[in-house]
């Protein structure tokens, strides 16, 4: 992270004010093309082999690579989980950096999530790809697990392709305290950083392609909180090996 990274304190005061912000050429962009072209190469050449999951993940749990086209969202996601080896060491250590800053401006310690608690609070790593033609997620606001709430939801999120050059339309939007609508993909740079409040309306738009550029997609990552489960949970959820043959290798057209 550069020098002209916004304090913890600075953080917390812009979320507060507006729910979210966007710092710019606050990463390094050597980081941000390295990180880039690790993800569309994985992209590219990893068969996803479970649905995306929200929640239901326990300690001890695999990394994983994931797709699911639904009424909810349409989107490729990667799982990696602390206890592994990280899919990609460079996305996961400057997530683990910029999650240290978000637990201050939390007023948390630096490494919480980090270690074993209790009631099983931590981290993962997603990385995910949002399709060129119907890479979306529906517009929604996140909470905890029921007696799960302590704090607030802080969020993350660092992009590594870009609306304007990598896809034409649609992306992220959030919602500020007053209900407008921001296209927040649309001022995000090479080097950009996001944090918002997970609890106020936030979506992606449908990913729309360029009509004369190959088409890439959206691609951004980020360390999501969430208390995991202390064994497996069985769920109907995973029908990856019926869904193989629906898998669309976009990148690689």
């Amino acid at each position: 992270l550069k020098d002209s990274f916004p304090s913890p304190e600075q953080i917390k005061q812009d979320i507060m004010r507006d729910g979210f912000h966007v710092y710019d050429n606050v990463i390094t962009q050597n980081i941000i093309e390295e990180i880039r072209n690790f993800w569309l190469d994985f992209f590219t050449k990893n068969v996803p082999n479970n649905e995306v999951m929200r929640g239901d993940l326990w300690l001890g749990q695999e990394n994983f690579n994931s797709f699911t086209d639904s009424d909810f969202w349409t989107l490729y996601r990667n799982f990696d989980f602390l206890w592994n080896e990280p899919t990609h060491k460079l996305t996961t250590d400057l997530s683990l950096e910029l999650n240290q800053i978000r637990n201050k401006a939390l007023s948390l310690p630096e490494n919480h999530g980090l270690y074993y608690a209790p009631d099983c609070y931590g981290v993962y790593v997603s990385t995910s790809y949002y399709p060129p033609g119907n890479g979306r997620l529906q517009t929604h606001e996140d909470g905890y697990a029921l007696g799960k709430d302590q704090f607030a939801l802080l969020h993350f999120m660092v992009p590594v392709t870009f609306k304007g050059v990598d896809y034409d339309n649609g992306g992220l939007v959030c919602y500020s305290k007053s209900g407008e609508k921001i296209d927040v993909d649309a001022a995000m740079k090479p080097g950009s950083v996001l944090f918002f409040d997970g609890a106020q309306k936030h979506g992606v738009e449908k990913i729309i392609p360029f009509a004369d550029k190959k088409p890439i997609g959206r691609i951004a990552f980020f360390a999501i909180p969430v208390h995991f489960h202390k064994q497996k949970i069985e769920s109907s959820a995973n029908k990856a090996a019926s869904q193989k043959s629906r898998f669309s290798r976009f990148l690689s057209r």
